[in-house]
């Protein structure tokens, strides 16, 4: 049967929710996807054959503090009907190509340390895993007393994806920068605030679990470097 890889276009919103939605676990919202693919620099690409849609891998760009241009691999999923096939390492391969296209220094992926399937796909197109776990926290998002004008160190950065709006933290995690991401980021009625941390860091750990940050998980990075290429 034939098969086709690629851009995805607002009318695969319903079934790339319903992937989303099989394979993760979590409800999708078909409705902020469409708003997304409408936009003129959503990077996500499908594959179909004649039956519909079996897969999609959905990217976007942030910046470091450095201004290090980074090519985020989102969301990769496939439809269990068409596991097996090589579909994600295709869709893989063409994250590849969009990161060269986007001359970005580094295209990455968050992958849950128990993920060996996605391991294993990374692995097979080249990426490598950060020496370091990481420990994500997220919060929900609340007006604050006083929003900082100043987070020192920390960088913050606003992201949409197919899940959720929300503010990364980056860099120092300091109460200064909690506060202001979780009052910025309920003025903009975005759904979460997130930050990463090397296992040890146990003071800045207190600090987020203090501030009211609940641990989702371990995470590696896994990461493809074409600074030098």
């Amino acid at each position: 049967m034939k098969l086709s890889l690629r851009r995805a276009c607002p009318a695969d919103a319903v079934a790339i929710a319903d992937i989303a939605e099989t394979c993760f676990g979590d409800a999708f919202d078909s409705q902020r996807i469409r708003r997304l693919l409408e936009t003129d620099n959503r990077d996500c690409f499908v594959a179909r054959d004649a039956g519909g849609l079996l897969a999609f891998a959905d990217h976007f760009i942030t910046g470091s503090a450095r201004d290090q241009r980074r090519l985020e691999l989102d969301l990769l999923a496939v439809a269990p009907r068409a596991q097996g096939q090589g579909l994600g390492r295709r869709l893989l391969g063409k994250s590849v190509s969009l990161a060269r296209q986007r001359d970005v220094a580094v295209l990455r992926a968050l992958v849950r340390s128990d993920n060996l399937a996605m391991r294993r796909l990374c692995c097979s197109a080249g990426l490598k895993p950060s020496e370091l776990e990481f420990n994500l926290y997220v919060a929900a998002p609340a007006a604050q007393p006083q929003q900082p004008q100043e987070v020192g160190a920390a960088h913050l950065i606003a992201v949409e994806t197919f899940a959720y709006s929300g503010i990364w933290l980056e860099g120092a995690i300091t109460r200064a920068a909690i506060g202001w991401a979780l009052s910025a980021a309920h003025a903009r009625g975005m759904h979460t605030v997130g930050a990463l941390l090397a296992q040890g860091e146990g003071n800045a750990a207190a600090l987020l679990a203090d501030c009211g940050f609940q641990l989702l998980g371990s995470f590696n990075w896994w990461m493809l470097n074409l600074k030098n290429d």
